[in-house]
């Protein structure tokens, strides 16, 4: 090789070294590699039809964001967060927490520094349905001398479908009827709600149906006194002196056209057969068909007072004794007259203890007797429930005179 050819091939092997050391130094220094975070890319989540297959659901979370870091030439690494595709696969997993590990899709220019976090924590629940009985609730303020009568629900049970967390925080499922100004029957549509023990609208839950019809009698209402009905006697020897029945009037309800043949109410028949003593009996009160109580909690009382009946002697002062009838120009010579009459009365202990003579009148019928002598019997009134036994003496003679 001469010369001239060997200087070529080395100024082509220099011009090749500088271009190489060129190309490094451009790609280093104006193109370099370098890092860059991409934040809040969305986590795709595969196999969803899996976890509807297994009857499972998704608590939380229900989506999911990572932070990405991918290394790459600046020119290259300059990309469309839309291209970073982050995945979970769900297939194969059951009711309850898991980490469930992401995998990140990235373009060939780059490569991927970092993911964070690695791995999602999802907790599974399975799906459930349990039924409730639907209760009805009332709301605003009746017009007045009606009230509510018992609804009816059709159906009157409700199926409750979703995740075991949520269909468990169920309490209770009602259907809400408002009242305001209402005084005839309801007959609607009404929609029924899921509540927790709080009160609480449980939602993301499935109802089945959504709604219910409601019947609903609207009642008049009455108040009336209650009558003690009894059966059956004291022991000899005793009497019943009062009956209280508490409480002595109720508040009813009913169709309006029975109310108004209601003037009060008895008790259920009380036994009172050889009853003794005082007491306090637990009673019932008879309802006609049709009518109830507005307080169905009451506990009815009759309170029954019980005394002996005894005799007792009371002497009667004549100067008491009236004489009615006499002929206004007779008197009668008082000195004629016994001291003073004894009778024998009977009635209850309470009664005849407080028994005085200022309570009892007696008197003398004198209708057509002359002067003279006359043998008279005398008659006596005495307070209700006592009775007279005898009187001592039954007769005696007494002496009619000119009045001077």
């Amino acid at each position: 090789m001469n010369k001239a050819k060997r200087y070529n091939i080395t100024i082509k092997i220099v011009s090749i070294l500088i271009a190489i050391i060129m190309w490094s130094y451009v790609m280093s220094e104006v193109n370099p590699r370098i890092t860059q975070d991409f934040s809040n890319i969305k986590v795709t989540y595969l196999n969803q039809n899996y976890l509807t297959e297994s009857n499972l659901e998704i608590m939380e979370p229900k989506e999911a964001k990572v932070t990405v870091k991918l290394a790459g030439r600046r020119s290259d690494i300059t990309i469309n967060p839309n291209d970073i595709i982050v995945q979970a696969d769900l297939w194969g997993y059951s009711e309850g927490m898991h980490r469930v590990p992401v995998e990140v899709k990235i373009p060939d220019n780059v490569t991927l520094e970092t993911v964070s976090p690695k791995y999602i924590q999802f907790k599974f629940d399975s799906v459930i349905t349990r039924e409730f009985k639907i209760s009805l609730k009332t709301t605003g303020k009746i017009e007045n001398g009606f009230t509510p009568g018992e609804g009816e629900i059709k159906p009157s049970s409700i199926l409750i479908k979703g995740p075991r967390s949520w269909v468990n925080t169920v309490s209770r499922v009602i259907a809400t009827v408002d009242l305001t100004n209402i005084n005839s029957d309801i007959k609607t549509s009404l929609p029924v709600r899921a509540l927790d023990d709080k009160g609480d609208e449980v939602r993301g839950i499935e109802k089945e149906p959504v709604t219910v019809e409601i019947t609903m009698p609207i009642l008049g209402t009455k108040t009336v006194k209650v009558n003690p009905r009894l059966k059956g006697t004291p022991l000899e020897g005793y009497s019943i002196t009062d009956i209280q029945v508490n409480p002595i009037s109720v508040k009813i309800k009913g169709k309006k056209e029975i109310l108004n043949d209601i003037e009060f109410l008895e008790t259920e028949p009380i036994d009172v057969e050889n009853i003794s003593m005082s007491k306090q009996i637990p009673i019932r009160i008879a309802l006609p068909e049709g009518v109830e109580l507005m307080e169905t909690d009451l506990n009815p009382l009759a309170k029954i007072q019980v005394e002996k009946i005894i005799e007792k002697d009371i002497e009667l002062s004549t100067e008491n004794l009236t004489f009615i009838n006499l002929d206004t120009s007779h008197i009668v010579d008082s000195t004629s007259l016994p001291e003073n009459l004894t009778i024998t009365v009977r009635g209850t202990e309470g009664k005849v203890e407080a028994l005085r003579e200022k309570d009892i009148t007696f008197y003398s019928d004198l209708s057509g007797l002359e002067k003279g002598t006359h043998n008279i019997n005398v008659k006596v009134i005495l307070p209700d429930d006592i009775e007279l036994i005898q009187m001592e003496p039954e007769t005696f003679s007494i002496i009619i005179q000119e009045e001077f």
